[in-house]
C-alpha cells in the first residue's frame, strides 16, 4: 500500500515538473530574446547594432521616441516585418513593456534570430527623446471632407 502512494507521488511530481517547464513564461530566456535595460538600449541605438522598433501608436511616437527608432504600431507589425531580414538584430519597446512583450513573441514566431526587448518601456528611459518627424510605417493620407463631420471607427482584437 505504501509503495503504491510513493509511485503515485512520483508520477504526480513528474507531471507537475513537465507542466512547469512547458508553461513557464519565456521572458528573456527564449532563444534569441534578450531583455535589456535603458542603458543597453541606448548603446544599441548609438552603435547602430540593432534596428530600433517602437510599437506604440503614431501619436505616442510623435510625442517622443528613442533617437533613430522606427514607428511600427503593433497592429501593423506582422505586415511590416514580413519583408525584414530575419538575421538583423531588432530592439523593441513601447510605453510600459506590455505591447512590446507581445511584439517580441510575434517577431520570434516569425523567425527573427536576435530580439532585444526593452521590457521596462519608455517609462524607464533615461536618455533624450526625439519628438515629431514620424518615421512611421503607418503613413496615412489626410481625410478630405466636404465640411461635414467625419467619424472614424476603430476595431482591434487585442
Amino acid at each position: 500500500m505504501k509503495s503504491k502512494w510513493i509511485i503515485w507521488a512520483a508520477v504526480a511530481a513528474a507531471i507537475v515538473g513537465v507542466a512547469f517547464l512547458g508553461l513557464r513564461p519565456s521572458g528573456g530566456t527564449a532563444k534569441g530574446i534578450v531583455d535589456v535595460d535603458a542603458q543597453e538600449l541606448q548603446k544599441l541605438a548609438d552603435a547602430g547594432d540593432a534596428r530600433i522598433i517602437d510599437v506604440r501608436t503614431v501619436g505616442e511616437f510623435e510625442a517622443g521616441h528613442v533617437k533613430g527608432a522606427e514607428n511600427v504600431p503593433i497592429d501593423e507589425l506582422s505586415a511590416a516585418a514580413a519583408s525584414w531580414d530575419r538575421a538583423e538584430p531588432l530592439a523593441v519597446y513601447c510605453a510600459t513593456g506590455s505591447r512590446s512583450a507581445s511584439a517580441v513573441q510575434q517577431l520570434a514566431s516569425m523567425g527573427f534570430e536576435t530580439i532585444y526587448h526593452f521590457s521596462q518601456g519608455l517609462t524607464a528611459w533615461q536618455g533624450d527623446l526625439e519628438t515629431g518627424g514620424s518615421q512611421s510605417v503607418a503613413q496615412s493620407e489626410p481625410v478630405k471632407t466636404n465640411g461635414s463631420a467625419v467619424m472614424y471607427e476603430f476595431f482591434t482584437d487585442w
